[in-house]
């Protein structure tokens, strides 16, 4: 299991600003373990003065750094001993402030809102086969290639254009994320983040039905989704943050 995640009630000392996030390590579970603290606490830093798009992105860039420096001193130390050794990881973090929802996405992680009982897609998959992402990393100096069954980056063969570390395929496979923002209304009922061990088998309208299905208690609808990806047989980490967005009554919590 090469997941971490992090659900902050508060980030700030006001209190309507929330924040989530999931991080889907590869080559390791190294990048993802940092980046499950460097995140928040980066988010922590900015004050009311920076705009939470800002924030967000500032939060992954300088989570990537930070990262990468440490591997250099691990280097350096020679406390690594593995040789070519680069981990990485895809993220996903989620901001609430007020009647407001951004969502910053680098990877194939996926958030999606139920809104008006629909799936309201939130992020777009970060991946070799998308052909933007292919032109851009191609331009950056890394050679995209198909391999196995899909298109994937540089000798390691990756399948993601955006990861915190990764270093020996920077700056093509950046950490840059692309940030959504939106209104939220009486419309959104609830909020779905997951890595892609869940998307990969479970459509996003499937997603809704499932949680619809469910006690509406976020734990046992996260749980339950898990639960149905692995039967479904996903054969990667799956981890699911389910966020209910306006009250839920008691016989929803119970039936």
């Amino acid at each position: 299991m090469e997941d971490t995640h992090f659900v902050l009630p508060h980030v700030s000392e006001e209190n309507d600003v929330f924040a989530f996030g999931i991080f889907d390590g590869h080559r390791g579970s190294a990048a993802a373990e940092f980046s499950v603290r460097a995140v928040p606490g980066f988010l922590k830093q900015f004050g009311q003065g920076a705009s939470p798009t800002d924030a967000l992105s500032e939060a992954f860039v300088r989570t990537d750094i930070a990262f990468r420096e440490e591997l250099i001193l691990h280097r350096k130390s020679k406390r690594i001993i593995q040789k070519d050794w680069h981990p990485g990881c895809t993220a996903i973090t989620a901001l609430i402030v007020r009647n407001k929802l951004f969502v910053a996405n680098a990877g194939d992680c996926r958030a999606i809102l139920s809104r008006k009982g629909k799936p309201f897609l939130l992020t777009k998959d970060h991946v070799a086969s998308c052909p933007n992402e292919r032109e851009r990393v191609t331009k950056a100096g890394t050679e995209v290639k198909w391999q196995i069954d899909t298109w994937r980056v540089g000798s390691a063969a990756l399948q993601v254009t955006r990861s915190i570390g990764d270093d020996d395929l920077k700056p093509a496979v950046t950490a840059q994320p692309e940030v959504i923002e939106t209104a939220l209304s009486a419309d959104d009922e609830f909020l779905v983040m997951a890595s892609d061990g869940l998307w990969d088998v479970v459509s996003n309208q499937d997603v809704l039905s499932i949680i619809k299905d469910t006690v509406k208690e976020p734990g046992m609808c996260s749980k339950r989704l898990a639960t149905e990806a692995a039967e479904r047989g996903s054969k990667d980490n799956i981890t699911v943050i389910v966020v209910f967005l306006r009250p839920v009554s008691t016989a929803e919590r119970i039936y």
